[in-house]
């Protein structure tokens, strides 16, 4: 049974991949040098607009960069649901969407500096998000740097704050406030004809 169990463990390992237990607390950290370009006083609209994220000195050799957006310190207090947890993987703080997505973009050639523009997806939840650079090889975590460590200036941003896309026309609006005080009135006018026969 012993062996059984020590085999399925070691089965389960090799499947998830070792970066399943990497953490925050020991892969290293490039402090300050990841940031948001040229968005810091606009309010963006998930599935219209997009974000230009930029990373530098990510020293360590690897093959990929994934990106991930991740809720805001202040959109996190007293919401259990986005704690943050130390394996990088499960931190749910960076599981922005209705679909639970893990990145925002994976898959991008490596470069220890470079940008990448970014379409910010239709279910982005309408909050303030920072950005974080992770650097992979062969499937484990080698360096990660997040937007919040950076010092905000006029044009490159520590975060950014999202809308929910609003893609109904106003006269679709004014249809639906018109059906809906229009069927309370019919509501209250039957109850009083029902009453006034009893």
């Amino acid at each position: 049974m012993a062996r059984t169990l020590t085999i399925a463990a070691i089965l389960a390992l090799a499947i998830t991949g070792a970066s399943a237990s990497a953490l925050y607390s020991t892969t290293p950290q490039v402090d300050g040098k990841v940031y948001i370009e040229g968005t810091c006083s606009k309010t963006l609209t998930g599935g219209a607009d997009s974000i230009k994220v930029n990373w530098s000195d990510f020293t360590e050799s690897a093959d990929t960069i994934a990106i991930k957006l991740c809720f805001h310190k202040d959109k996190t207090v007293d919401r259990p649901w986005r704690k943050f947890k130390d394996n990088i993987n499960k931190n749910k703080q960076c599981w922005q969407t209705a679909k639970l997505a893990k990145f925002l973009k994976e898959g991008i050639g490596y470069s220890s500096s470079g940008s990448e523009l970014i379409e910010l997806p239709m279910n982005t939840a309408p909050s303030t998000y920072s950005v974080q650079v992770l650097s992979q090889a062969g499937g484990t975590y080698k360096q990660w740097g997040d937007s919040k460590t950076y010092t905000q200036t006029a044009d490159k941003c520590a975060h950014v704050t999202t809308a929910i896309y609003e893609n109904q026309p106003s006269t679709l609006v004014g249809t639906q406030a018109f059906f809906t005080v229009f069927s309370i009135i019919v509501l209250i006018v039957s109850y009083a004809y029902d009453r006034s026969r009893n």
